[in-house]
């Protein structure tokens, strides 16, 4: 009975991070690699789901407002990383990608 538990449990856990592993992936592959998108993982999804992202349909215009704001409710971001989180949310997800 104790074996049959333990395999149970080892399955159990086996399954609970591939699952963890495969949505970690996917939601990954939603964002495109380029310069500012380990900004975007750092910064962003401390108080923002991934999904935030990719279905906002925001302008360029909306996304350069949307950065500053979030600057100004305290987002940690660097000075110097600005434009290129700026650069990287407009060219993968503004509705107007210019």
């Amino acid at each position: 009975m104790k074996n049959r538990f333990r395999w149970d449990v080892a399955i159990a856990l086996v399954l609970g991070f591939g699952m963890i592993s495969f949505s970690a992936t996917r939601g990954q592959d939603l964002f495109p690699e380029g310069p500012g998108r380990d900004t975007l993982f750092l910064v962003c999804t401390q108080c923002h789901a991934l999904n935030r992202m990719t279905e906002a349909e925001l302008t360029a215009d909306d996304w350069e407002f949307m950065v500053y704001d979030m600057i100004s409710r305290g987002a940690p971001v660097y000075k110097e990383d600005i434009e290129t989180l700026k650069k990287y949310l407009i060219n993968n997800f503004a509705v107007d990608k210019q």
